[in-house]
């Protein structure tokens, strides 16, 4: 019997949907990547696009979904941009290591808020890290 996907082992759609809906609002409250962080990019999302969460959560979902191995599969906000490379919509924010290192804290909270085992807890953290390259893209010398 083939073992099961992190996507089955995190629960499948609806238990990665909740993890990301409470991840986005602690996003949001966050002092170093929220609606009063210092980045100026950040700063005028949430006051001027914050309409925009709900997609957002919807694109992170299935981001993680199919990173994680289920059926469902991220489509980019950026034209012809449709693989799991986080460069294309991460570049204009100039988003910092401090910034991203903020958010990968918050999703561990996250993780553990849900009870996720420390197995898959690792694998989602691992699978975060390993695009820290491609989300601080802008901010790389």
């Amino acid at each position: 019997m083939a073992e099961q996907s992190l996507y089955e082992r995190l629960g499948g759609i609806y238990t990665i949907a909740a993890v990301v809906d409470h991840f986005g609002d602690a996003l949001a409250n966050d002092p170093i990547v929220g609606e009063n962080s210092a980045n100026s990019f950040l700063k005028d999302w949430y006051a001027n696009k914050s309409w925009r969460g709900a997609g957002f959560k919807v694109l992170t979902t299935l981001w993680v979904s199919e990173k994680a191995g289920g059926p469902y599969h991220y489509v980019s906000t950026e034209p012809n941009q449709d693989s799991l490379d986080l460069e294309p919509t991460h570049y204009d924010m100039k988003l910092t290591e401090e910034e991203f290192d903020a958010a990968g804290q918050l999703l561990a909270e996250t993780l553990d808020h849900f009870d996720v085992p420390d197995r898959e807890k690792n694998e989602v953290l691992d699978a975060f890290m390993a695009h820290k390259n491609e989300v601080i893209s802008g901010t790389i010398k």
